[in-house]
Parts: structure tokens; C-alpha cells; sequence
């Protein structure tokens, strides 16, 4: 079995130089986690992990699932899967990880200190791309998972038999919202 403990393997970094990559694989901490353990925690509840922890995270093998621990249960955010990575808003914003994340399957990861990725991103345009075309994806699902909540609430849940449901009233009304943007209301409804 093959060990993998270079950033050579990682999609971002299949153009790298082999002498840059040995550089970047230096300043990385190689981790191999077992299925069910816990990546990166976020918060005080956390144990081993401190609230300043701006690391990101390259999914070499196996796969990863972000959530956020709630009172009742876990809201799954997605899976990462190999080939990936996390934690760039963290290293970008300079603010602790939000979220927890937790091996699915025993995975390889290359934890990469947050100022090492933030000054790679712009001097290795590969993961620049990289990290933009991931925020940009990850924007427009928000936006159609928000568009679709709001669609939901303005019409309410489908009535049940003969019982007539009552029209609720939205708390997140689109247009109403759209509007208060700006005065260009066409321009504004154009972007939804």
C-alpha cells in the first residue's frame, strides 16, 4: 500500500514544480485518520482543537463530512470527498473554522498552516483557480438552497385531505427583499 505524503497527488498541485511541492510538503502536517474520527472542531467543545485553528485541509484519500453540532442534532453541510479540500475561508478570512468536520472513510490529509495557503494561492495560480471555482460553487448552491426556502415559505406545506391550510405569512419574502437592495429593482431580479 502506497503511503501518499506529498501535495503532488493533490488535483491543485499536479503543475507545481517538483522542488516548490517539497517545499509546500515541508510545511504541511500529514495526517491519517481512522473512519469516525474528528478532523477539526469548531468551538470550545471541541477536545484538541483551539479556537484559532485556520489550517486548511487537502482530502488526499477517502472522504470527510463538515456538519455543525446543533442542540437536537448534527446540520450535515456536505462531504468532501478526495481530491478536495477545506478550511480556505478560515485561512482567508483569518477567523476560526465554523464547522466540525469528521472522517466518513479512513482518509490521508495534508493540514497546510493557513498564511502558507493564503501566500500559495497567490503565487500558484492552479489553486487560486482552484479556490475560487470551490467559492463560487459553493455560493450559487447557497443561493438556490436560500431560493428554494424562501419558495417554501411564501406558498407554505401542501395542505393534508380536506383541511384548508391557512397562507403563512413568508419571514424571508424575495421580492420584498430584492427590492429594499437598491432602486434598480430589474438589475436586482436579474441576479436571482
Amino acid at each position: 500500500m502506497t503511503i501518499l505524503n506529498t501535495l503532488a497527488a493533490h488535483p491543485c498541485f499536479k503543475t507545481l514544480d517538483p522542488e516548490s511541492c517539497r517545499i509546500l510538503d515541508r510545511r504541511c502536517v500529514w495526517l491519517k485518520t481512522a473512519a469516525g474520527s474528528r478532523v477539526v472542531g469548531a468551538g470550545s467543545w471541541e477536545v484538541g482543537q483551539t479556537a484559532s485553528d485556520r489550517d486548511v485541509y487537502f482530502v488526499l484519500t477517502g472522504r470527510l463530512r463538515a456538519a455543525l453540532r446543533g442542540s437536537w442534532q448534527d446540520l450535515v453541510f456536505t462531504d468532501v470527498e478526495a481530491g478536495s479540500f477545506f478550511g480556505e475561508l478560515s485561512a482567508l478570512e483569518g477567523a476560526p473554522h465554523a464547522h466540525s468536520v469528521f472522517a466518513v472513510n479512513d482518509s490521508t490529509l495534508a493540514r497546510m498552516p493557513g498564511a502558507v495557503f493564503v501566500e500559495t494561492v497567490f503565487t500558484h495560480r492552479p489553486l487560486g483557480e482552484a479556490v475560487v471555482a470551490t467559492l463560487v460553487a459553493r455560493n450559487r448552491a447557497m443561493t438556490r438552497r436560500v431560493r428554494e426556502a424562501a419558495h417554501f415559505c411564501a406558498s407554505g406545506p401542501p395542505s393534508v385531505g380536506s383541511t384548508r391550510s391557512r397562507l403563512r405569512e413568508s419571514r424571508f419574502d424575495a421580492v420584498a427583499d430584492v427590492c429594499s437592495i437598491g432602486e434598480d429593482y430589474p438589475r436586482a431580479r436579474r441576479w436571482l
